[in-house]
């Protein structure tokens, strides 16, 4: 005779065995995110994904799977770049390129920016976009104060994607040097916060830029040293394998609503401090390239396509310089370029870089 313990053991054995095998029916829920249930649907049907979050059975046969080639995008940046994504949240898939939030995401200045439509429109190959750049963020916190202590800085934000899993190219992101692509769109809040500020500018400037490039060369390799008198190797390195850079310099933010309302001499003095700021930048590229064997850098001119485009609106189809927040403006709103603004700057720069992997 069994024991009571047997019995409940080979009990709950084939509960769980009835449970694996149930089969869902047509139409009943497969998979999401937070979904527990089998996976197995009733013949003549297949688990169709329509969303992270469901998945259902219908029927018909499942497409054959997706057999590439998928490339990766990882942008750092404030809220010209950011579309509020969560590295601990969904991550980009082959039905979902963004991940998350749900495309377009949350970003600065409403509706999709540069990186959606770089990232499902004006690309040549599938794209799977981690973005990392947070809104209000600066290069180094300490140095330029962001609108919020919780705001994460380029510093932050570059160490974030360091130790969260996916620079050691995991299964769920299996980058390579060759086909991810790293990009900086930074400087902003650190020009429109700092430029009143008295001392020598262009010292300060340099002094971003060492932190900024300090970030720019863990991504090419990042060590990792450890001391161990039971180990033959004393040290030991990681290398991060970063190779492909694109770097977007400090757009024309004095041309914004919000610095208009400073003032004329606001404005000349923001526009000083940013040309300054952006011939360093070019300088910094230039050098890292040099200095780094195998690296291939884009610089995109953002500040001559703001200049462009704000000195004659009209042209590229927008009502003004300086509205905001409404059909054909180019301002979504004070401080932010609008949805319309973005696709142009997401085009220049998919031809910019016409012929990579990317675009």
């Amino acid at each position: 005779m069994s024991s009571l313990l047997s019995l409940l053991t080979t009990t709950a054995l084939l509960v769980s065995s009835a449970a694996a095998q149930a089969q869902i029916p047509a139409f009943g829920q497969c998979g999401g995110l937070t979904y527990t249930g089998s996976t197995t649907c009733v013949a003549g049907t297949f688990c169709q994904w329509d969303s992270d979050f469901f998945s259902q059975c219908v029927p018909g046969t499942a497409p054959p799977p997706f057999a590439g080639p998928i490339n990766f995008w990882f942008p750092f940046g404030d809220s010209y770049t950011s579309t509020t994504f969560n590295a601990s949240s969904v991550l980009p898939n082959i039905h979902n390129p963004f991940g998350n939030p749900p495309f377009p995401g949350f970003t600065g200045g409403g509706g999709e920016n540069y990186v959606g439509y770089d990232t499902e429109t004006f690309n040549k190959s599938v794209i799977f976009t981690y973005n990392y750049a947070f809104g209000g963020a600066t290069i180094n916190a300490s140095l330029v104060a962001p609108f919020e202590p919780t705001v994460l800085s380029l510093i932050d934000q570059v160490n974030e994607f360091l130790t969260g899993g996916v620079a050691g190219k995991p299964a769920t992101t299996p980058w390579t040097s060759g086909n991810a692509l790293f990009s900086v769109w930074i400087g902003v809040n650190d020009m429109a916060g700092s430029y009143f500020e008295p001392g020598d500018r262009g010292a300060f400037a340099d002094t971003l830029l060492d932190e900024y490039f300090a970030l720019m060369q863990k991504l090419v390799r990042d060590f990792v040293s450890f001391s161990n008198t039971f180990s033959s190797c004393p040290h030991s390195s990681t290398a991060v394998g970063a190779r492909n850079f694109l770097f977007l310099n400090v757009p024309r933010v004095d041309l914004t609503p919000l610095i208009i309302q400073e003032g004329a001499s606001a404005q000349a003095l923001l526009k000083s401090v940013i040309a300054d700021f952006n011939t360093r930048l070019a300088s910094r590229v230039a050098s890292f390239k040099a200095s780094n064997a195998g690296v291939t850098t884009w610089l995109w001119d953002s500040n001559s396509v703001f200049t462009t485009i704000l000195s004659a609106p009209t042209q590229f189809g927008f009502v003004d310089a300086v509205s905001f927040g409404g059909t054909g403006d180019f301002w979504g709103n004070n401080f932010h370029p609008s949805q319309a603004a973005h696709q142009i700057f997401a085009q220049d720069i998919a031809t910019l870089m016409a012929g990579s992997l990317w675009f």
